[in-house]
């Protein structure tokens, strides 16, 4: 018995693959997890992360909005009046200074900030800054 070669077979380098059709359908990862199984794709982790944060967001958003917790007005009028340096007078101490911008309550601690800022002695004339 002799073998025939079918000269269609045969390319310019050797015999020709042929390929076979299969039915059933290819499966381009050969390892996908189980529905439930707990274990995902990082792709769905992240657009996870990402909805969990928008949200947060938008939550605190509409917080801040619906609170009103924005001022009208960036700083008190009381503040505005204050001037933040005084020119000492004759007979001015820091205890009356500290006096005239503090009316009532403990005013030591504003003596010793006042003092600590300019020095204890003053002198007519000097500008005294204002913590």
């Amino acid at each position: 018995m002799t073998a025939t070669i079918d000269p269609l077979l045969l390319t310019g380098s050797g015999v020709r693959s042929v390929t076979r059709r299969s039915s059933a359908p290819v499966r381009t990862s050969s390892v996908r997890p189980a529905r439930g199984s707990g274990s995902a794709v990082p792709s769905v982790y992240r657009r996870r992360r990402m909805v969990v944060v928008a949200g947060a967001v938008f939550a605190l958003a509409s917080l801040l909005l619906a609170s009103g917790a924005f001022a009208t007005q960036p700083t008190p009028k009381n503040l505005q009046s204050i001037p933040r340096t005084y020119v000492v007078q004759s007979g001015d101490t820091l205890w009356s200074i500290a006096r005239a911008y503090m009316p009532t309550g403990n005013i030591s601690g504003f003596v010793d900030e006042l003092a600590r800022m300019n020095g204890v002695d003053l002198e007519v004339g000097q500008i005294v800054r204002i913590p």
